[in-house]
């Protein structure tokens, strides 16, 4: 069966020299050569997995996570990034597609380079590795009212934002994808949640991966917590009102992937609250194995209109793709 990969990663050379937590992720070193790859061993892995499309981007900090000379210099950093992405898969458009790096930690200046990616370079959104704390500053959060801009401006491209996690402190076996990056992400969104953001733009699209980071498992929790305890009356009066609850939020603006989550039961779960329409296909390449990905979805019993629809067809219509017609041999 055709698949379209969203959370698929990428390194752009040079990158460890700005960004130091390549420096000092085991992850990172054990998968650098596969992520600077993007047209040779990448695209036969694309084919060994039955992926006809895969979505890049640049792997976890990003520039959520560059150094204070990094961060200096983040408008033309952030230039050289998607520029060369852009060269790099110009001669692969029917394999290859491309999510924004954008600077968060100036958000007029990510607003422009959202806008530019997607009209000047063909992209088909952006992703965002969770707050941003690059140059060693306090994490910025995307609920705060500085980011407001940033938000209508990705309503107004009708581009969806993906969002996963940066770091973890802590025990370090916690610190990235066991644990630390999902319980981030998850809570990011919760803020974007609380905080009115999705009655003001109620058609902005938030992708996140790993079968929704938790939140289709607590979704029911949360909510009946909020209800129970009467925090929608406070937020009402403290001026942000919401009109959905954590679960209507979920089946309205988020999509969830099955990024480095083959677990056939979580995947169901994670269907029961958001809807098939709502779930997208990844692998976490090069993290995860396209191959691994592919057997266990192949051997899902699902009904036929659901598997394809979290195949490809929800991304086709998530990513404003034409009809894809299968690219591999």
């Amino acid at each position: 069966m055709k698949k379209i990969a969203l959370e698929e990663h990428v390194l752009v050379p040079g990158v460890e020299e700005i960004v130091p937590e390549h420096q000092t992720h085991p992850e990172f070193k054990h998968t650098m050569k596969a992520l600077l790859d993007i047209t040779g061993d990448r695209i036969r892995a694309m084919d060994e997995g039955e992926i006809d499309m895969s979505v890049l981007s640049a792997t976890a900090p990003g520039l959520q996570g560059l150094s204070e000379a990094g961060a200096k210099n983040v408008r033309n950093v952030a230039h050289r990034w998607n520029d060369y992405l852009a060269e790099a898969v110009a001669h692969h458009s029917d394999r290859l597609k491309v999510f924004a790096a954008l600077p968060m930690c100036d958000p007029e200046l990510a607003a422009e380079e959202l806008s530019r990616t997607v009209k000047d370079l063909g992209f088909v959104g952006a992703l965002l590795n969770g707050y941003d704390n690059s140059g060693n500053a306090p994490p910025k959060y995307y609920d705060a009212p500085q980011y407001a801009d940033f938000w209508r401006t990705a309503a107004a491209l009708d581009v969806p934002v993906y969002v996963r996690a940066t770091t973890y402190s802590g025990y370090p076996e916690l610190r990235g994808s066991a644990w630390g990056f999902h319980v981030e992400t998850a809570e990011h969104m919760l803020r974007l949640m609380m905080s009115g953001l999705f009655e003001k733009l109620p058609t902005l699209r938030i992708i996140i991966g790993h079968l929704g980071e938790l939140l289709p498992f607590w979704a029911w929790r949360v909510d009946h917590r909020i209800q129970r305890e009467g925090w929608d009356n406070w937020a009402d009066e403290h001026g942000r009102p919401r009109k959905l609850t954590v679960t209507e939020y979920l089946r309205r603006n988020f999509f969830a992937t099955t990024s480095g989550m083959f677990d056939t039961d979580s995947l169901k779960h994670a269907v029961s609250v958001m809807g098939h329409d709502r779930v997208l296909y990844a692998v976490d390449y090069p993290y995860e194995s396209t191959t691994e990905a592919s057997q266990w979805f192949e051997a899902l019993d699902l009904e036929t209109q659901a598997k394809e629809a979290i195949a490809y067809g929800n991304a086709q219509r998530v990513l404003g793709l034409d009809k894809l017609r299968s690219a591999r041999p």
